[in-house]
């Protein structure tokens, strides 16, 4: 099996570096101008079943990797959506700070521990995301070519899982790009490049 994964196109919020999660925003001109740019580097790529997060961003950015495959089986799963800020959605880092300056700091000291109010915990998300990657188990082990459409946490969640001392914030799964796992005779995933 190969895995392919993708982060969904630009949207203003990337743009203003803001936190937006869950919010269900569309790509802006740059992000289907990189959407494009991805599926024309996929065009060629045998492409079997298509999993996307259930937000508009994602929904854009494969619909034309979808329409360039069409005997692809495609899978649209919450599951694998961005984690969520509660309260910091739509906020960047000055205005969190001038909101909710202690919370941002604890967040700054230990961010995978501190949970904004309203938002989800770092340690539900991973496990929200890994249960689908569990959950897609027998088709990661069969010989489909599958292609994920998410989100930068979510691959990073994903990447982290498979990769050992891979550090979290070092990872930087770039818009209109995608990377390449493969998974050997164990069902053991390794990359074979980033950022494609």
């Amino acid at each position: 099996m190969t895995l392919l994964v993708t982060r969904h196109g630009e949207t203003t919020l990337n743009q203003h570096r803001k936190f937006y999660g869950s919010m269900d925003v569309p790509l802006d001109e740059k992000g289907r101008q990189q959407a494009a740019e991805l599926a024309e580097k996929l065009r060629h790529q045998q492409l079997d079943v298509i999993i996307r997060s259930a937000t508009k961003r994602t929904e854009q950015t494969a619909q034309p990797i979808i329409d360039d495959h069409p005997n692809a089986a495609v899978y649209v799963n919450a599951g694998l959506n961005e984690k969520g800020f509660g309260d910091w959605e739509g906020l960047d880092a000055d205005e969190i700070e001038a909101k909710d300056p202690v919370t941002w700091a604890r967040w700054i000291e230990k961010p995978f521990d501190v949970t904004p109010n309203g938002a989800e915990s770092y340690l539900a998300f991973s496990r929200r995301v890994l249960g689908v990657i569990a959950d897609y188990q027998d088709l990661l082990a069969s010989a489909a070519n599958v292609l994920i459409v998410a989100h930068l946490g979510t691959l990073r969640v994903i990447h982290q899982s498979w990769v050992s001392g891979t550090v979290f914030w070092n990872l930087d799964f770039k818009a209109g790009h995608y990377s390449t796992y493969q998974a050997d005779k164990h069902g053991k995933m390794r990359v074979i490049a980033l950022n494609q």
